[in-house]
């Protein structure tokens, strides 16, 4: 959640962070905005009105297949308006955060599959998310008995990106962590200093210093990240 508190719009530049979104945005209690995004691989700029409350709920690799049912690989680096009808927005209480993350735990229950996830799957879901990046893609593919291009085709169907995209895109998100704490030397995954810049420059459109010294202000996302 964050709340444009100035007295006027608020630029601000959302950065890849390895999940996909879905949004809203609410002003004078009404909802004005809502999407669902693909997934991010370079940073995007957005401006919120004044009094303006963003809402968002973060989805992992395997939702789309076994929660929400659809696909998102189409929408790499860009977004798609949603109806207020879907998971019943139209008609959630929006005064309270616990009380909207309630509503729609129980919405996103209504419409999860129920079909049993596949072990490879689930494997890969919980290596990725164990390593952070920090693992190399023959390696994910040889720890879960799943070939290269099998993991990838399966990611380009429901997240639009190979295997070794998703773990760049990982292994910078971890970096920001680092960024946020003002160290600008990589603490690993990276070869050297100027590597580190590189990668994140790549997919953030800023240096690991600039984004540390706009953290409260255009880049408020590094202030609000926690360790996975």
């Amino acid at each position: 959640m964050h709340v444009n508190t100035l007295d006027g719009p608020e630029s601000i530049k959302v950065f890849p962070d390895s999940y996909f979104k879905i949004i809203f945005s609410v002003r004078q209690g009404k909802v004005v905005d809502y999407f669902m995004t693909g997934l991010w691989i370079e940073g995007q700029d957005y401006t919120l009105a004044q009094d303006t409350t963003v809402y968002g709920c973060r989805f992992k690799i395997l939702a789309p297949e076994y929660l929400l049912n659809r696909e998102v690989g189409k929408l790499l680096q860009s977004l798609v308006q949603l109806e207020l009808s879907y998971l019943n927005l139209k008609d959630l209480d929006l005064s309270s955060f616990s009380l909207i993350v309630k509503q729609w735990e129980r919405e996103l229950r209504k419409i999860r599959s129920h079909k049993l996830i596949e072990g490879k799957k689930l494997r890969l879901s919980q290596l990725l998310y164990q390593t952070n990046g920090a693992i190399t893609a023959s390696e994910v593919s040889r720890q879960i008995f799943w070939t290269n291009r099998q993991i990838t085709r399966y990611l380009n169907k429901y997240l639009g990106v190979s295997l070794k995209k998703y773990l760049n895109v990982q292994k910078c998100y971890e970096a920001y962590v680092q960024i946020r704490e003002g160290r600008f030397f990589p603490d690993k995954n990276y070869f050297d200093q100027a590597h580190f810049i590189k990668e994140v420059r790549k997919h953030t459109g800023e240096t690991p210093k600039k984004l540390y010294e706009r953290q409260n202000d255009r880049f408020i996302q590094l202030k609000n990240i926690k360790r996975k």
